[in-house]
């Protein structure tokens, strides 16, 4: 089971590697998600790995009240997320749409696409083949903001997304015309 937890924002990484080398047992694991995004690096398009959801850590363990005493040996401020004043696991359904998402090795991997009218297509990446609501597509920027279920709430989060053209109704009835 997944379960979340809240630290300062930046000191993701440092408490991650505390946990795993001083207070985590067989059979779990500690992750951050990350994400792929390109930016510009003097002047070049680089691909970059940055915290998919700043500030939070994700847990897989099947006893987390036993993890929550050990938590206390690191020396820094963590918060297991509950609901109501039990510590309780993001739903089945959104840990699957998490893995789907990020894959075993926890990234979610820099997507492309084309716009055809009102849709986004995404032909390869972590985007393919996945649904959440786009709320909004910065193609300069190549990232996409999308709102995915997370604790029963919805949540923002931004991900990698070259779209490589846009096609308008006139262009699509064109090219739709032209294969048949």
């Amino acid at each position: 089971m997944w379960y979340v937890m809240q630290v300062y924002t930046g000191m993701e990484t440092d408490i991650c590697e505390k946990c795993r080398e001083r207070i985590l047992e067989e059979g779990e694991d500690i992750f951050i998600p990350l994400v792929e995004r390109m930016t510009k690096v003097r002047g070049e398009r680089t691909l970059v790995m940055s915290r998919l959801f700043p500030g939070y850590l994700f847990v897989e363990t099947d006893r987390i009240e036993d993890f929550q005493m050990r938590l206390k040996e690191i020396p820094a401020m963590t918060r297991v997320l509950k609901s109501g004043e039990k510590m309780s696991p993001i739903h089945p359904e959104e840990e699957e749409r998490l893995r789907r998402l990020c894959g075993d090795a926890h990234i979610a991997r820099y997507s492309e696409g084309y716009i055809e009218g009102d849709t986004l297509i995404v032909t390869e990446g972590a985007l393919k083949d996945f649904n959440g609501k786009v709320k909004k597509i910065l193609r300069h920027k190549r990232l996409v903001v999308m709102e995915i279920p997370l604790l029963g709430r919805t949540v923002e989060v931004t991900l990698g997304l070259g779209v490589v053209s846009r096609q308008g109704t006139e262009e699509i009835q064109e090219i739709r015309a032209a294969e048949a």
